[in-house]
């Protein structure tokens, strides 16, 4: 993962230059915040931090305003952030197409928005869809050792991993909406339990043979950077 996070580090590190050239404050959305942030912005930024759990919201230092909201359904103000970060969190949206259109609706005109999310057309992405959350908390708990899993503020969290979030549909979804593909990557997440590697690796081998090759299931991750297009 930390060679992800440096590529994407890289294309933030140039397209926010172009947005900073003037020296003012570059105003972030951290949109669903949580409470880690993943890229180093090293200009001035003052960031805007939205999520459903105030316990979350509480937990994240590097916010200078706080909103507890939806990303779905809050009124975001038009044309108000040079950079959203979504980071993992559409997969636990019933309607993720809305978030995505509040997002378009709240860059300012050659503003960016980093997306990561898990790809559903992988093993891992299969899994999560078509198991229930009490699985993933037995499993968690079971298997990975983390006795806090399930409890309140701590993961893992219901998901609802709509197909309209597959990297082919968000990247149709942002040329759609005058946004430009400035970055895609689609790659390998780390696993870090032996026992949940070896179930998938079995796994990936079934789904390989099955679907003849069109599910690519180690891929089960991605990172898309999107720019709103001036025009």
């Amino acid at each position: 993962m930390h060679k992800e996070l440096a590529k994407l580090q890289s294309v933030v590190d140039k397209l926010v230059r172009d947005i900073a050239s003037d020296g003012r404050t570059i105003r972030v959305l951290d949109a669903g915040c949580g409470s880690f942030r993943y890229v180093d912005l090293k200009q001035n930024v003052y960031t805007v931090g939205i999520d459903v759990s105030e316990k979350q919201l509480q937990k994240n230092a590097n916010l200078n305003e706080k909103i507890l909201g939806d990303l779905q359904t809050y009124d975001l103000p038009a044309s108000s952030f040079d950079l959203i970060i979504c980071w993992d969190v559409l997969e636990h949206l019933p309607n993720p197409t809305k978030a995505l259109l509040n997002f378009k609706n709240a860059t300012k005109k050659g503003g960016i928005v980093i997306l990561k999310l898990p790809n559903i057309l992988s093993i891992k992405g299969l899994l999560t869809k078509f198991t229930p959350l009490g699985f993933h908390v037995w499993m968690y708990r079971h298997v990975c050792g983390s006795q806090e899993a399930g409890k309140d503020g701590h993961g893992p969290f219901r998901t609802f991993f709509k197909f309209s979030i597959r990297p082919a549909a968000v990247k149709r979804f942002a040329l759609e909406n005058g946004f430009s593909i400035e970055y895609l990557s689609i790659y390998e997440g780390h696993v870090q339990n032996k026992v949940i590697d070896t179930i998938l690796a079995i796994l990936k081998f079934i789904l390989q043979i099955f679907t003849l090759g069109k599910i690519n299931p180690n891929k089960t991750d991605y990172i898309m950077v999107l720019k709103k297009q001036k025009r």
